[in-house]
Parts: structure tokens; C-alpha cells; sequence
């Protein structure tokens, strides 16, 4: 197309130059008057004398606002450039720059121009909408004779914004999924087996982070930009004063400060932070950029004063932040140039505000650098303090999710940005340990240990000492007195690089009204991280309220190598005055979760009887059960396994099922599994009896493990619980994602009250157990 134009165009100059050499010719023949410039010829003449040959493209001949509609199409760095091409073109994007400007904000605005914003008027976190909040937050300069500017200059101080927020938040996404799979290889590992999944999964979680971010980075923006600019007219309000006379002497340091907190307040009770909505997403964005310029520092190298992170939030807003970044990574270069050039750049911002006439003038000055002490003194004390007034405190974690079943939170309380699935889907796909404890004792320092997380910081810094065998702590005994990690295991592991208490918290399922709570007790080594919950009792079970100086989490679940496991047991003992014993399940208590997790996936929704048992086969699978015997019974045979194909184990659930029906009287599917070895292999087991509870005080028969394709319990104190694929489908595919969320949903059920039933046999007292 361009090419044809392009020949027109040449042959339309032909035409016109050999019009004009002839015109000239035809002069020379006539006589005419003698003239100062004789061989000057004007376009007059040639016009008058010559035939008329069409020399315009076809560009000219379209109408002007068909060209502004063309224009407006462009790309914003595209229109300065078109400038040059031809002088029609340079004429239209001259005299029409405002009518473009305007045309291609509604084209992105979805016919809308910028205007103010209210407390009432609510965004989109789409794509597609960030244009529309990004121009409502930055709108265009005010004309001195009424309206606004719309401008190139302001679309492209836009685009400019809107390219240092997205590089931001891409930056932020990328190091939220790496951090997130290398502590949590485990969990990836189990619910994305092969390489290609879990690519996808890092993929999509970026991607999703990323655009969600991009909306709530807008507002943090905002909020830096408008602290800039109040302090920049702070600043020359008061040199004006000076001038005046009306400020004798320069403004100490605190007063400034103080000054500086007053204009904080300002912007964040004025709209958009009128909306406390608003105003609590941007606290957790802040948190969130926070957490992680400070995580880039090295753990053995702790930096106590963090105005540095002040002055990159202020200096240059996001400028210096995003260079910071993609130095860190080397992104896009030689990473020691680009270091150097940040390392230069965040130099002369500082020094630009050290040596500015109007601050040496107006301020004292300080021995630092910095123009906050702390970066609590940038956002964060104030908006504490106004989600606090406006009673914002407590509030709910903010979800983003990045996978079905796999929703990231950014957490309220502490600044770092934790996965939401960490609640639950972290005690999944997890062979544990299970222990019993006796009530935690913290006495008047705290009231409670769930919910409080000044508490959870405070334990997970004494248990990191611990851990450390920190010599000059007084209050912790030393790690090599109190079953020190040998250096064998040391060695594995490598050193400790953080330890984390957080809450377990999840909702109340239809299988029970019962809430589980806990603590998440995460180790993160530099070759690998171990973890342990404790499990708070059921609403019946816990503490009374006249005992609110300790806490009651009945159950423990380690994942640590045994060295490890009795160092975390003895730091719980010297801390909490508590009592750790390992949980041994009995045979009644198996075959009793087994009856009521049998029990569960066969009630579930579904669409007939062949659909439940279908799904029923789909979800245990191949069974094993593992018997022992007293050693007067049979001294020579320790334990014997029987393994039970799907098909099997699936006949005698609808077996018992078929005989209840008739009997109108529930039938243990133990009971026909007993009834079956016994007339096939002459063994009489009384399974059946385990199942209802009924049995002698010397069973000769115990039931000591259960491993099927969704949960493994063992007598000892070992369970493994299989938590839901969390897959996604394609488009094409509804009803076969249909089916996989309900059988998911059934799964996740049955596994939390499987769960429950753990915790309550914890929580039992002696005389319950027997």
C-alpha cells in the first residue's frame, strides 16, 4: 500500500515539473518588459498560463476530521515523529494537537474524558480501565482561558507514568512467584508434577500479579507525586515568608518533620483516599514495595536505618525504584553498569536536595543525607493512624488470585506479602508428624496467641535465636545444650535465612461448623525449608476464658529431620511450659475415620448412585491396609498388608450400602471386608468391631495404617493428607471442569473433617480416650 502511494506521488511530481518546464519555455518566447531578476518567475504565471495537474495525494483530499480520527490511532511516541514526514502533516499535528489529545483519550477512555475524582466514583482493576483511572489521577494543566490542556506533552507524561508502574509491578510479580516457589518447592512440586505445569503456573501467577498490581501502583503514585509537590510549594511558602520577614530563623528539623506529616495528612483525606477502600489497598501496595526493597538486602547483612528506602520513594518517584530493581537482576544490560549508574543517579538526587538554596535557606541543616529519618515517616505512621480513626483495623487480606485454589494475599498487620494458600493448602501433600501438646502458657505478656501478631514476631525471633545458639541470649538455653541440629544435618540445610509465624485460618465447611486455627511455623534454611502447624481444639474444646494466660493448640505436625524436630519440642518446653508427646492413633479411631470419610464421599452431590461410586473409585483409589498382630497370637508375623484394588474396595461400599437399604440398618464396609477374609482365607479379624467401637480390652487385631489415594494415617502418629488438584480447564471443556470442581470441593470436605477428627482425638483427656 505504502509503495503505490508512493509511486503516485512520484508521478504526480513528474507530471508538475514538466508542466512548469514548459511553461517557462512558452515565456521565454513572448516579449515582456526587461526586470531587475530576469530569470525570476512567479508561481502566478505559471498557474495562469499552464494547465492545472493535480499534484495533491490522496491524504488531502480527506476531510479534517477523518485525519484527527487517523492520527488518534497512532501510538503516542508516533506523533512527534510524524511530524517530520511531510509539512501537511506537521500542519495537522500542530494546529489539531488538542482535538487528537482529546479523540484518542476517549478512543482509550471508552468515550469519557478526564475528570476529578470523588469519594463515590468506583474503578475497574481490567486492564482495559487503567487508562481511564491513570488519566482521572494526572489529569491535564488547567488553560488560563478556561478548560484544560490536552496536549502531546501530557499524553506522553502519561504513557511515562503508565510505563514506570507496569515495569514496577512486573518486577514485584517476578519476585513474589520466585520467592514463593523456592520456599514452597514442596507444595509446587505436588500439585504441578511436571516441568511444563509448573512453567505455566509461574507464567499465569505473574501475569496475574502483574495486572492487579498495576491499578493499586497508580494510587501509591499519586500519593508520591502529590507529598512532592506539597513540599516543593512548602518550600516556597516559606521562603516567601522569610523574605517577608514573617520567619526569622530557619525551621528545625523537627518542625519539618512535622510539617511533612501534616501535608501527608492532607493528601490522605482528600480524595482518592477519601474511600477507605482505597486508602487500605495502597497501604498494603506500600507494604508490599517496602517488603521487598528491603528483602533485597542480604540477611548477614542487616541494615538497621532504612532511610534509604525513604529517599527512594521521594527523591524520584518509582524512577529510581524501578532502576533499582532492574539493576539487582542486571535486567536488560551489563548488571555492574547498570549498579553504577543507579548508584550515580541516587547520588545526584541526593545531592540536588543537600544543595538547593531554597532548603539552605528555609531549613536548618542536618548531618544526613536523607530527608527522612525513617521510611515510617513516608505514608505508612499516617495512614495507620487514619485507618485506625476511621476504624479500618482490623481488615481483610487483599486476594490476587494466580491459580484456581492458589489466591496471594497481601497480609494487614506485617509488611510481607504472603501466600493466602498457606492457611490450609500448606498442610496438604505433607507427610507429618503428629504430636500431642498440653496448653501453651505465655502468662500476662500476651492474651493470646492466635490472632496477635506481635506475639507470632516476637516467638519467631526467640525461636530463630534459638536456633542460632545465640550465646549472649539470656532468656534462651544455648542450641548445643538443648539438642543442637548436628552438623551432618547443618550441613544439608545450610545456614538459617528466616524463621515465620503466621496464623492458620480457614472458613467453616459444610461437613462441620467448626473453624480451624493455628500457627504456621515456617523454617527457611538455604537448601530447604521445613515446616510445622499447631492446630487450635474445636469451639467446644478449648481453653475456658478464666484461663487467658495460655492458649490451647492440642495438635503439632512437624516436617523436620529428628535433630531438628527435638530442638523445636525443647524450645516450646522452655518457652511455653508445655508438655509434647507423640499422638498415637488407635485401631477405633482408624476405622472410624475411615467409616466416616467412606461415608462423606458417598453423600456427596452427585448426579445418581453410579456417578458417587464412580467418583468414590476416582478419588481412594488403590487401598492398603496394614494389620498387626499381639505377639501371643502370631509371634512370627509382625503385620500383614492388604491391598485392595479400586474396583475392589468400591464393591464393598456399595455392598454395605445395597444391605442397609434392605436392612434399613447402616452396614460397616470393614464388616463385609471382615466377613470376606474370613471365608476366603480363614481369618477372623472383627473389623467390624474396631469400626463401631465395640471390642475387647485385648484385641489380638489392630488396624495400624491406612494408605489410600487421598489421605495415609498411621497408629504411630503419621498422616498425609492429599488436598485437590486446584486444576483449571480449558474453555472448551465446562463440563468436564464442572465435574473436577465438585469432585474438589467433595475431596476438600472429607479431608477437613478427617482433619478435625485428628485434632478433637488431641484434645481428648485420659478418661475420653478409653
Amino acid at each position: 500500500m505504502m509503495s503505490a502511494i508512493l509511486q503516485q506521488l512520484r508521478q504526480h511530481a513528474k507530471k508538475a515539473s514538466a508542466a512548469i518546464r514548459r511553461g517557462r519555455k512558452s515565456e521565454g518566447k513572448k516579449p515582456c518588459r526587461k526586470s531587475l531578476f530576469p530569470f525570476s518567475l512567479s508561481s502566478s504565471s505559471v498557474i495562469e498560463k499552464t494547465d492545472i495537474v493535480p499534484t495533491s495525494s490522496p491524504w488531502d483530499l480527506l476531510p479534517v476530521e477523518i485525519q484527527i480520527k487517523i492520527f488518534a490511532q497512532c501510538g503516542i511516541k508516533d506523533l512527534l515523529q510524524l511530524k517530520l514526514v511531510c509539512k501537511a502533516f506537521c500542519q495537522v499535528l500542530t494546529f489539531h494537537e488538542q482535538l487528537i489529545a482529546r479523540q484518542y483519550l476517549r478512543q482509550a477512555r471508552h468515550g469519557t474524558l478526564p475528570s476529578p475524582i470523588d469519594s463515590e466514583r468506583e474503578y475497574t482493576r481490567n486492564p482495559e480501565d487503567d487508562v481511564v483511572l491513570l488519566s482521572d489521577l494526572f489529569p491535564p494543566a488547567k488553560s488560563a482561558k478556561g478548560g484544560h490542556l490536552y496536549t502531546f506533552r501530557y499524553m506522553h507524561s502519561l504513557r511515562r507514568r503508565a510505563k514506570l508502574c507496569s515495569k514496577l509491578c512486573y518486577y514485584l510479580a517476578d519476585r513474589v512467584m520466585d520467592r514463593f516457589v523456592h520456599c514452597e518447592s514442596a507444595f509446587v512440586k505436588a500439585m504441578f508434577p511436571s516441568r511444563n505445569e509448573r512453567n505455566e503456573f509461574l507464567k499465569r501467577g505473574k501475569s496475574s500479579l502483574w495486572f492487579n498490581l498495576i491499578p493499586l501502583m497508580y494510587y501509591t503514585l499519586y500519593f508520591l507525586e502529590a507529598y512532592s509537590l506539597a513540599r516543593r510549594e512548602l518550600k516556597n511558602a516559606l521562603l516567601q515568608d522569610m523574605e517577608a520577614g514573617r520567619l526569622p530563623v530557619p525551621i528545625p528539623p523537627d518542625v519539618r518533620k512535622s510539617m511533612y506529616r501534616d501535608l501527608q495528612i492532607g493528601i490522605l483525606r482528600s480524595a482518592p483516599f477519601t474511600n477507605t477502600s482505597t486508602l487500605i489497598c495502597t497501604h498494603h501496595c506500600m507494604q508490599l514495595l517496602v517488603s521487598y526493597l528491603r528483602h533485597t538486602v542480604p540477611p548477614e547483612e542487616p541494615v538497621a536505618d532504612d532511610s534509604w528506602i525513604g529517599s527512594l520513594l521521594t527523591a524520584s518517584p518509582f524512577l529510581r525504584i524501578v532502576e533499582y530493581f532492574s539493576a539487582e537482576i542486571g535486567d536488560g544490560g551489563s548488571q555492574r553498569v547498570q549498579r553504577k549508574d543507579f548508584m550515580r543517579n541516587f547520588h545526584n538526587d541526593l545531592m540536588l536536595n543537600e544543595k538547593d538554596d531554597i532548603n539552605s535557606v528555609v531549613f536548618e541543616s542536618t548531618l544526613v543525607s536523607h530527608l527522612h529519618s525513617s521510611v515510617q515517616d513516608v505514608w505508612f505512621d499516617v495512614a495507620r493512624e487514619e485507618l485506625a480513626s476511621r476504624r479500618a483495623f482490623p481488615h481483610d487480606a487483599e486476594n490476587i488470585w494466580v491459580w484456581k485454589g492458589v489466591p496471594v494475599a497481601l497480609d494487614k498487620d506485617i509488611q510481607k506479602f504472603v501466600m493466602a494458600h498457606s492457611d490450609l493448602q500448606q498442610l496438604w501433600n505433607t507427610s507429618w508428624t503428629l504430636h500431642r501438646l498440653s496448653p501453651l502458657h505465655h502468662g500476662k505478656e500476651f492474651q493470646s496467641l492466635l490472632g496477635s501478631q506481635a506475639a507470632l514476631r516476637t516467638y519467631a525471633s526467640r525461636l530463630r535465636v534459638h536456633l542460632a545458639g545465640d550465646l549472649f541470649s539470656t532468656a534462651q538455653t544455648p542450641l548445643s545444650a538443648a539438642g543442637a541440629v548436628d552438623d551432618d544435618v547443618f550441613s544439608r540445610t545450610g545456614p538459617l535465612k528466616d524463621c515465620v509465624w503466621e496464623t492458620l485460618s480457614a472458613p467453616s465447611t459444610q461437613a462441620t461448623s467448626e473453624k480451624l486455627s493455628g500457627i504456621l511455623v515456617t523454617l527457611e534454611y538455604e537448601n530447604i525449608t521445613y515446616k510445622a502447624a499447631l492446630l487450635a481444639a474445636p469451639d467446644g474444646r478449648r481453653t475456658s476464658a478464666r484461663r487467658q494466660q495460655s492458649t490451647q493448640l492440642p495438635l503439632l505436625l512437624t516436617r523436620f529431620p529428628n535433630p531438628l524436630r527435638q530442638t523445636f519440642i525443647s524450645f516450646l518446653s522452655a518457652n511455653f511450659d508445655t508438655y509434647c508427646s507423640v499422638l498415637r492413633l488407635p485401631s477405633t479411631f482408624m476405622c472410624t475415620v475411615l467409616e466416616m470419610y467412606i461415608d462423606m464421599l458417598i453423600a456427596g452431590d452427585h448426579d445418581g448412585p453410579s456417578d458417587s461410586y464412580r467418583m468414590f473409585e476416582d478419588t481412594i483409589k488403590e487401598t492398603q491396609l496394614t494389620l498387626s498382630f499381639a505377639p501371643p497370637v502370631a509371634p512370627a508375623l509382625r503385620s500383614l498388608n492388604i491391598n485392595l484394588p479400586r474396583g475392589s474396595f468400591t464393591e464393598f461400599v456399595r455392598g454395605s450400602n445395597s444391605n442397609s437399604e434392605l436392612t434399613r440398618q447402616k452396614n460397616s464396609v470393614l464388616s463385609g471386608l471382615s466377613t470376606y477374609l474370613e471365608k476366603h482365607l480363614a481369618m477372623k479379624l472383627n473389623l467390624g468391631d474396631l469400626a463401631s467401637g465395640h471390642h475387647p480390652v485385648n484385641q489380638p487385631v489392630r488396624l495400624t495404617k491406612i494408605a489410600c489415594g487421598s489421605f495415609v494415617l498411621g497408629g504411630d502418629g503419621k498422616m498425609k493428607l492429599v488436598g485437590p488438584s486446584g486444576q483449571a480447564g480449558s474453555r472448551s471443556e465446562d463440563g468436564a471442569t464442572a465435574a473436577r470442581e465438585s469432585k474438589d470441593s467433595l475431596l476438600l470436605r472429607a479431608t477437613e473433617a478427617l482433619l478435625q477428627a485428628v485434632i478433637r482425638r488431641a484434645a481428648m483427656s485420659g478418661d475420653e480416650q478409653t
